[in-house]
């Protein structure tokens, strides 16, 4: 059973070609791409957000081999739910699974094998049209972190994930984490988004996870990826990684579809 897009059409182009065209306005075209561990991508409409992720995935030399962290905004349990049904598919073709890294993966405590969540949820699908673009032979695994992970089921995911890749002789492989920043909405919303998604950044700038989660709950900052993003740094951290870069930064009212009285942070990220 393949996994068929849910928001194709609405989030991004629908058709093949328009797709490629769009990934295509939105990656700088002279960047140097480097390789890299760990990744933080939006997962909004392309009209608001596809300057950033084209801005991450300009910068990475795209290995064939991803692991794609998801929140989930439809589910709350289990905290780990690894998707095990197939295929992804998205205008750009089909996205096979890496069977070996899947099956290590759902032998860690903290995964559960649930299809469920992925089903409805838009933050990986978004995403995976850019890693798709730059390495259209890529296998993924894909992981839905929901609600109910605790911060010690996020260590012992990075740290798994880590593990996994090296027992699979993947050491190149790219964890990528799915994520916008701030949502806020009123007359302060913009200037609330600007106060706090620089506070979360420099928490992803030193790579400390741990950090990150505790600073988004005592600020209350509505990074709907903090846990994802927590989990993949971690990963990072295990495979000797030491730093986090913003490589861009924008807001939903950069663009002339946003709205005033809502505004959605973004920010793009390459940890190496």
């Amino acid at each position: 059973m393949a996994r068929k897009p849910a928001v194709a059409g609405q989030f991004y182009p629908a058709g093949a070609n328009e797709l490629r065209s769009a990934i295509e306005q939105y990656t700088p075209a002279s960047e140097r791409r480097e390789k890299a561990l760990g990744a933080l991508s939006p997962h909004a409409g392309y009209v608001f957000c596809g300057p950033t992720a084209g801005a991450v995935f300009g910068r990475i030399e795209v290995p064939p081999t991803i692991v794609l962290l998801n929140p989930s905004h439809n589910y709350y349990t289990p905290p780990c739910a690894l998707w095990t049904g197939g295929p992804w598919e998205t205008p750009l073709g089909r996205v096979e699974l890496h069977e070996e890294l899947c099956d290590a993966l759902a032998e860690l405590p903290a995964v559960t094998p649930d299809d469920r969540p992925h089903l409805p949820e838009h933050s990986g699908e978004v995403v995976l049209p850019f890693i798709q673009y730059f390495c259209p032979e890529v296998r993924i695994a894909v992981i839905c972190v929901t609600p109910s992970a605790e911060v010690q089921q996020l260590r012992e995911l990075g740290e798994g994930i880590a593990d996994a890749l090296e027992s699979c002789g993947e050491q190149d492989a790219l964890v990528v984490a799915s994520s916008d920043m701030s949502h806020e909405q009123g007359p302060r919303a913009l200037q609330v988004v600007n106060e706090h998604d620089p506070l979360a950044i420099e928490q992803m700038e030193r790579l400390d996870p741990e950090g990150l989660v505790r600073v988004c709950r005592q600020n209350n900052i509505t990074m709907c990826g903090v846990l994802p993003a927590a989990a993949m740094m971690t990963s990072v951290r295990r495979r000797g990684g030491t730093k986090g870069e913003l490589v861009h930064r924008a807001t939903s009212a950069d663009s002339p579809h946003g709205r005033g009285s809502y505004v959605v942070g973004y920010a793009g990220m390459v940890f190496r």
